[in-house]
């Protein structure tokens, strides 16, 4: 029903109970509604009694015809005001009516258009700030990185080939579905598991994502003999959403439970940073880091260097499509460390890995 329909009943009492109360609490809720509607309650009040007024004058008029004037009476003369003050009042008083009609037709007309062009300056002020907040959202998406669903397990790897392999510990890609790789240089890569070895904790991904593009190379070592007794060490991972550097040394030549396959390293680590490279002081790789033991707090530790590049040698060739080559001499010896970390950070990723319950 439209309003001014709807405002018209309820004056003329044509709602039954229940419209006569949802208009009236309408009236009640809304002040703007309750405005527009005593606005042209008004303006049908006003109409009424002119036409109330109009109706008495119709009638007298006729009255006024039905009366036989041909009837021989007794003529007086009348003065020019008696002759014609009647009609002259009777003109100004429909004028007056007329006037006052009009005036309460043009105000109610005026207060209308005042009240809907109000309200619609106000929605288009509305839509123009809706607008305004969907352009910026727009802008702020198109500029944002995008979201994508929290991984189910993340640890670390690194590059060793330009070509796109890239190492981490077996443990952090087991029963996975899918991997992705991400640091701040190359973004989110998808990447596959072509290789992986639970006795060893070694996994060996492809990143297969088109927009990495190859490298000439990486720019350190992957060293073949083994460490020292207190040799210094370090290590880059992803424990949390950024790179974070640990410092330390090889704190015995054997990992857990006499593991010979392993170092224990006294680097503070953490689940994330499973994966993740071991460092010496030319910037070779020396180990890969692999487990924490949690009854020994602060005792971590990492698989050797040679242990890995055995590995890479027992891949299957067809396995290895394109080739793996590794480097055995590197370009960051006799860097300072913080000249090391600058160059390293880049090849070192955050595994994201996702699979089912």
């Amino acid at each position: 029903m439209e309003e001014l329909e709807l405002i018209e009943k309820y004056f003329s009492r044509e709602l039954n109970e229940k419209e006569r109360g949802a208009f009236e609490k309408k009236m009640h809720d809304d002040d703007l509604f309750r405005q527009r509607a005593e606005d042209h309650i008004q303006f049908l009040k006003s109409f009424k009694q002119y036409g109330d007024r109009k109706l008495k004058k119709e009638a007298l008029e006729k009255i006024h015809d039905e009366m036989d004037f041909s009837t021989e009476a007794k003529v007086v003369p009348l003065s020019r005001w008696e002759k014609y003050g009647r009609t002259v009042a009777i003109a100004a008083s429909v004028a007056l009516l007329c006037t006052v009609g009009t005036f309460f037709a043009l105000k109610y007309s005026n207060e209308q258009h005042e009240t809907n062009f109000e309200i619609l300056r106000r929605e288009v002020n509305g839509l123009k700030r809706s607008q305004n907040q969907i352009l910026k959202d727009i802008k702020e998406k198109a500029n944002a990185k995008p979201e994508f669903a929290p991984s189910k397990y993340s640890g670390t790897g690194f590059l060793v080939s330009g070509n796109g392999y890239i190492v981490t510990a077996y443990h952090v890609v087991k029963s996975s579905d899918s991997v992705f790789v991400e640091n701040e240089k190359f973004g989110r890569l998808k990447v596959s598991v072509v290789y992986k070895n639970p006795e060893t904790d070694v996994a060996l991904l492809l990143v297969m994502d088109e927009q990495f593009k190859n490298l000439h190379a990486v720019p350190f070592a992957i060293r073949n003999s083994e460490g020292v007794l207190g040799e210094p060490v370090y290590t880059l991972g992803y424990p949390r959403n950024e790179i974070v550097y640990g410092d330390g040394t090889i704190s015995a030549t054997s990992g857990y439970e006499q593991n010979e396959s392993s170092y224990q390293i006294s680097i503070p680590v953490n689940p994330g940073n499973s994966g993740g490279p071991m460092i010496d002081q030319q910037g070779a790789v020396i180990g890969i880091v692999n487990g924490v033991q949690t009854d020994a707090r602060g005792t971590a530790f990492a698989v050797k260097s040679n242990v890995l590049l055995d590995e890479i040698k027992n891949v299957p060739l067809d396995s290895l499509a394109p080739p793996l080559r590794v480097n055995t001499t590197g370009q960051l010896a006799g860097m300072s460390r913080v000249n090391q970390i600058k160059r390293w950070k880049d090849y070192v990723f955050m595994v994201k890995v996702y699979h089912g319950k």
